[in-house]
């Protein structure tokens, strides 16, 4: 079992920065809409830190926000949008970096126009991708823009490419550092979808997998690098919360039939842990109680088995 673990949370973010620590970014819905967390810790490959005590800003991204977008850009963690503290707030506009030690906010020119709930991925030699999410308060205008970050040069920028998933939010998103792979979300109409995408940095490709998890939002994905494969969890459908665990291995997705594992989730956080070879799970509603969680699960991509911590 952890020594130390953060407080519960859902629709917060997790990440690993580069080879480094795993970042989790713990602020949303405990006890509930009104009382955000905004609190950073790290995992040490068996415990959890709250760098709260080493922080120049020990709140961290205000203000204190969900449903943002994070992701390792090459130098950083970079942060960007989410929404505010209520059910109805408008989201933001703002980008952070974190560079091990502390959170700084950056001023890039013609930012990407307010959002939440969109995915971030890092392609090598491009930058940090994003695209889709929700602009406006409540539900949103739901959006299938694509943005590269430049963490390099600090900047934003719009691409035009010829064709793109549907406007989307509740989709899951992670890169092996060449290629994003997309995976399900849901429309405007509420319906939930089950359509498998990658972006190579320039072009977004529909693939047609002989077999895919069923239609799916709110799922969590991350890319094993160990065992080369990316991996899904979790999510509902329109009626059900899923618990399930596929891979991904470029080509063809695959059920994993698992014993002991975590229950059905909805918008967790996990990646992947280089420090421990494991996929790293943590937080999310869970479908027993519809209330966020505070276990820590590590998935095993060698021997595809769960174990909580």
């Amino acid at each position: 079992m952890t020594t130390h673990t953060p407080l519960r949370c859902a629709n917060s973010q997790m990440i690993q920065r580069g080879t480094n620590e795993v970042v989790l970014m713990d602020t949303g819905a405990y006890p509930s809409y009104s009382n955000f967390l905004n609190e950073t810790w790290t995992w040490n490959g068996t415990d959890w830190h709250n760098t709260a005590t080493s922080l120049i800003d020990a709140a961290g991204p205000l203000p204190g926000r969900l449903n943002m977008q994070m992701a390792y850009d090459g130098y950083n963690v970079v942060l960007y949008g989410g929404q505010g503290d209520s059910s109805t707030s408008g989201p933001f506009e703002d980008t952070w970096t974190w560079n091990g030690t502390a959170w700084t906010k950056r001023s890039p020119a013609n930012p990407p126009f307010a959002r939440w709930d969109a995915q971030m991925g890092f392609i090598t030699g491009v930058g940090t991708a994003m695209f889709g999410g929700a602009g406006g308060s409540g539900s949103g205008v739901l959006l299938n823009e694509t943005w590269i970050w430049d963490g390099s040069g600090l900047t934003w920028t719009k691409l035009s490419p010829a064709t793109s998933p549907s406007a989307r939010r509740g989709h899951s998103m992670q890169s092996n550092n060449t290629l994003c792979v997309l995976f399900g979300g849901n429309i405007s109409s509420g319906e939930c979808l089950n359509d498998t995408w990658t972006f190579n940095g320039t072009v977004w490709t529909k693939l047609a997998p002989a077999t895919s998890p069923s239609v799916r939002t709110d799922a969590v994905m991350s890319y094993d690098s160990v065992n080369t494969k990316w991996v899904l969890f979790g999510g509902k459908n329109e009626y059900n919360y899923l618990p399930e665990t596929w891979t991904f291995n470029g080509t063809t997705w695959t059920q994993v039939s698992i014993g002991a594992g975590p229950n059905a989730k909805t918008n967790a956080q996990m990646c992947f842990d280089t420090q421990s070879s494991r996929t790293l799970l943590f937080g999310g509603f869970d479908a027993s109680t519809n209330y966020p969680s505070n276990e820590t699960w590590a998935f095993n991509g060698a021997t595809n088995t769960w174990a909580k911590l």
